[in-house]
């Protein structure tokens, strides 16, 4: 608009920067919005059948750039055939994106995430993984960090901007669903966040 665009890589790059700003807004409006309406019980999900393996791919492919930017190389494990589960599509795609946003924050370190789907156990329909090589999280807090405004006191998250909200809200959401998300270390190092969805 303001005629600084030299050439059309320029206004690319300027494009890209605006498209990436306009999601995270829209991510931290949607955030505040149903934190509201999750504290005053007034949340409502639209449930409808969907194929999830296609969902997670569809979502991946719209932000796997944002992770790449982030420094993680996004690996998939999602099974070549349907997966049907019936859900809220909102409510999932922002659980999946809290998710790896906190990823993003916190485990760039660790070079990878991995986002794995399979069928569920024990009552659930389906199990989304959300798998990453940075830090974990300490013992003391690995309940806490699905606490509204919980965020570990350390320098790892004193330079990372947040209000603490975004697990605390996917735990809800999840729960919402009738399902519900918990954190567990990884194997080898890192963090696992499971998406029970029922």
């Amino acid at each position: 608009e303001q005629g600084r665009v030299r050439d059309a890589a320029q206004g690319g790059d300027y494009l890209r920067t605006i498209a990436r700003e306009t999601q995270r807004l829209a991510r931290l409006v949607n955030n505040a919005l149903d934190f509201s309406r999750l504290e005053q019980g007034q949340k409502k999900f639209s449930r409808e059948p969907l194929d999830l393996g296609a969902e997670l791919a569809r979502l991946l492919d719209t932000h796997s750039p944002r992770l790449a930017e982030a420094g993680l190389t996004l690996r998939r494990e999602l099974p070549a055939t349907p997966l049907a589960v019936t859900t809220d599509r909102d409510a999932l795609e922002q659980i999946v994106l809290n998710v790896l946003d906190n990823a993003c924050k916190y485990a760039a370190d660790g070079g990878e995430v991995t986002v794995a789907l399979s069928p569920g156990g024990s009552g659930a329909v389906a199990e989304v993984r959300v798998l990453d090589r940075g830090p974990g999280v300490p013992p003391e807090h690995r309940e806490r960090i699905f606490e509204k405004f919980h965020r570990v006191d350390d320098t790892l998250t004193a330079e990372k901007s947040g209000a603490g909200l975004g697990l605390s809200i996917a735990r809800q959401l999840a729960r919402g669903l009738g399902g519900d998300l918990r954190y567990v270390p990884r194997a080898g190092g890192g963090a696992e966040f499971i998406l029970r969805l029922s």
